[in-house]
């Protein structure tokens, strides 16, 4: 997959919040087993506990989450959204991620989504492998 060439860059929450609220909003809408809200989000990039990357027409909220067994660093790409849809947006950019992975000394990269496209096209056309599946029921009382 060709690189882009103006790849996408840390953003100011705070700056960008406009735009960015209303993706975590559809982002929450389409996946009706997401426990945070957007100001969770909020919270997390100014406290630094994950980052923003902004693009001309996509957002990416990453974290690095760390293995409590085995300390093993992990670049998750926790939440990804774009305003124009179907044109493998924050995808395009995989090299550009992998290689802030490397830069944070994380072993492995990775995304979650409850829309099987997505794991789909992560799958046959990027590479990626299918590591976990969680499948569930919520108990009624």
């Amino acid at each position: 997959m060709a690189e882009a060439s103006n790849n996408p860059v840390v953003g100011d929450i705070r700056e960008e919040w406009h735009w960015v609220k209303p993706g975590i909003e559809e982002i929450l809408h389409l996946d009706k087993n997401a426990t945070i809200r957007p100001e969770d989000v909020y919270h997390s990039v100014l406290s630094g506990e994950s980052a923003l990357y902004i693009h001309d027409n996509f957002f990416v909220v990453a974290t690095i989450d760390v293995d409590k067994y085995n300390g093993r660093r992990t670049f998750t790409l926790a939440l990804s959204w774009a305003k124009g849809r179907g044109g493998a947006n924050a995808v395009t950019y995989t090299k550009f991620f992998e290689e802030l992975a490397r830069q944070y000394n994380c072993e492995r990269i990775q995304s979650t989504s409850s829309q099987t496209p997505v794991a789909d096209y992560l799958v046959q056309k990027v590479g990626w492998e299918v590591k976990e599946i969680t499948i569930g029921k919520d108990i009624e009382e």
